[in-house]
């Protein structure tokens, strides 16, 4: 059994893997990542719902883009799993190429993992778009990442909104059917919810025009509102970073 953890600047998750599948997933607050022996008693309180020893966890794989949080977690596994955990980066190879980046350090781990696990799970040509704090948009071409982009996400775009206007609500969001607000929350989902929606969608259809023909891939907690617009995306993997990440080990320690 592994534990591999996808650690964001919202949320984040922490998955116990074992022959491929995912047999527990815990989803924590990241800003309630503080000490390694916290840590340790909120992650055996659910191991031992499911029954699961902490010494039955023989490896922990991170991908990360908070990096205070790492220093906690690489404490936790050498005190608590006697194991060094394998951090994702662009540097170790793993079979993707990013030979059309300016700097290896600066692309995120959580993108990483996403066109790792899209490649292993869809073949090397693929746009994956993951809706977080932040969307990142990601094109894999013959198994080498040659860019992308990044928006503000939904949530963090409402908040914006709420927190530098004195009158606008913090509403749930939803794809509205229509393009003409009747009332706030209306105006607020069609310009965040399907604003987004035109803005990802004419990305996309630009970077086809460039690379050919693409298989495109949905992830994180929000691209379910887009799940009903059919001509979006062709799946939606929920837990592509965690399954990124898994490869990653698997690749790295040639499991």
């Amino acid at each position: 059994m592994r534990l591999i953890c996808d650690i964001g600047n919202t949320t984040s998750l922490f998955a116990v893997f074992h022959n491929g599948e995912i047999l527990l997933k815990i989803r924590l607050a990241t800003n309630s990542l503080e000490y390694e022996d916290q840590f340790f008693v909120f992650l055996n309180t659910f191991l031992q719902k499911k029954e699961i020893e902490m010494s039955d966890i023989k490896g922990m794989a991170i991908s990360s883009v908070v990096p205070p949080i790492d220093t906690m977690l690489k404490y936790f596994s050498k005190k608590y799993l006697k194991k060094t955990p394998v951090f994702v980066n662009a540097f170790d190879d793993v079979g993707i190429k990013y030979d059309k980046t300016d700097n290896l350090h600066e692309i995120g781990a959580d993108r990483i993992s996403n066109v790792l696990g899209a490649s292993v799970m869809h073949g090397p040509d693929n746009i994956v778009v993951d809706f977080g704090t932040a969307i990142t948009v990601d094109v894999l071409k013959d198994n080498s990442f040659i860019g992308g982009c990044i928006l503000p996400g939904l949530e963090t775009s409402m908040k914006a909104l709420f927190q530098n206007t004195a009158k606008l609500p913090q509403i749930e969001l939803f794809f509205e059917d229509h393009y003409l607000g009747v009332n706030t929350g209306d105006n607020i989902r069609i310009g965040i919810v399907n604003g987004t929606y035109y803005a990802l969608k004419g990305i996309i259809d630009e970077c086809i025009k460039v690379t050919g023909p693409m298989k495109v891939i949905a992830t994180g907690g929000y691209s379910r509102i887009f799940k009903e617009r059919k001509e979006f995306f062709d799946c939606i993997e929920e837990d592509l970073t965690l399954k990124g990440t898994a490869f990653f080990e698997e690749r790295v320690r040639k499991i």
